[in-house]
């Protein structure tokens, strides 16, 4: 045991020890979250460089919005993509509804080629938004609404505000205004929550690219290697968490309004909804049961959306779950392609492979089961 003295200068060297290598930790945090920050930034232009917008973009309250429209003929169709994307996930219908009549997709605020920024990320918000848009874009109506899932919500809260612009809509397993009260839950959305807020910590120093951390995130898409990049380079930048995770509270926030869904009165309305056998997710802590409770409930839900319109049809996706754009592409061409002709006077061709399941009055067009 050495003296007091002794003792105390070694306590102070061990102390100096400590605050030198904590402060070495640090400075290596540092050195790595700079190294990280830049390598993002740098890749997150290279992507762009290699996939840049195939549309325009415009400022809308300071925010360089992105529209991609194509094709010539009326009524135009407007598509609207569900939480978490954007226009590339029109990609297997946009160029073929565009041979058909004009047909434009775009971005929401943060998603895909649009800018990310303070701004407000409600349905209100989506909608003004997106008359700004079209109107500096130079395209007018009347429009075709096609929303899939949350954009469903958008696509009605724009007929509301623009009855006059709308002369007819498609939902593709829409969502609805009530269905966070009515839906059972599992668990997902808190999931979710929690990987977002991780996401938005590292993904500005690289670390979600570096490890490709959302690539299970695109899983469900079964894209081909090229069309796989786009989405890489548009979920890997910088700030698609942050915007994803706007996006979502915000839609979150609507959906804890409860309001009943609009009446549509006379619109011609197709509604498409999701009709494989549901089955549970491993990742969520779903099981089996709970997925075909769920799947009654959105049932019910699909069946009250047909009947905001005296004049709808729906139409069953039965080999597609939620995303029916990726796994059955065809039936959503058709559906526009349908929507479309019937609008233009003209009596369409169901799908040789349904069958009549019923119909409420929108006479051009057949209610198909498609297969």
């Amino acid at each position: 045991m050495g003296s007091p003295v002794q003792n105390a200068v070694t306590g102070r060297n061990k102390t100096v020890m400590a605050r030198r290598i904590a402060l070495f930790i640090s400075g290596l945090i540092i050195v790595a979250a700079t190294t990280g920050f830049m390598w993002e930034r740098r890749s997150a232009e290279n992507d762009r460089a290699a996939h840049p917008a195939p549309g325009r973009t415009f400022d809308v309250d300071g925010l360089a919005m992105h529209i991609d429209c194509r094709g010539a003929g009326a009524p135009a169709v407007l598509l609207e993509a569900g939480l978490m994307s954007g226009s590339a996930s029109w990609l297997r219908v946009h160029e073929t509804i565009a041979a058909r009549t004009r047909t434009c997709a775009y971005d929401r605020a943060g998603m895909d080629w649009s800018a990310f920024g303070d701004y407000d990320a409600s349905a209100d918000a989506v909608v003004s938004r997106l008359s700004a848009l079209v109107e500096l874009a130079g395209e007018s109506g009347p429009w075709v609404m096609v929303g899939m899932s949350a954009g469903g919500v958008y696509v009605r809260e724009f007929q509301a505000r623009y009855p006059e612009d709308v002369v007819g809509m498609v939902l593709v397993d829409s969502s609805d205004e009530g269905q966070s009260y009515r839906l059972p839950t599992s668990g997902g959305l808190d999931r979710l929550e929690q990987m977002l807020k991780l996401c938005q910590i590292l993904q500005p120093i690289g670390l979600v690219r570096l490890t490709s951390s959302l690539d299970d995130l695109m899983s469900w898409y079964h894209l081909p290697a090229a069309q796989q990049a786009v989405f890489n380079a548009n979920y890997y930048q910088t700030h698609s968490c942050s915007a994803i995770a706007r996006e979502s509270a915000a839609f979150t926030a609507d959906l804890a309004r409860n309001i009943t869904p609009r009446t549509l009165r006379d619109l011609p309305l197709i509604v498409l909804s999701q009709g494989n056998e549901p089955k549970g997710e491993t990742e969520t802590g779903q099981t089996d049961e709970q997925a075909r409770s769920q799947r009654e409930v959105w049932d019910q839900l699909q069946l009250e959306l047909a009947a905001l319109s005296s004049r709808s049809e729906r139409r069953i996706a039965t080999r597609s779950g939620h995303i029916i754009q990726f796994e059955q592409p065809e039936l959503v061409i058709q559906a526009i392609d349908d929507m479309v002709e019937g609008l233009r006077g003209q009596t369409a061709t169901p799908d040789s492979s349904g069958e009549v399941v019923g119909t409420t009055g929108f006479e051009p067009v057949t209610s198909t089961m498609s297969r």
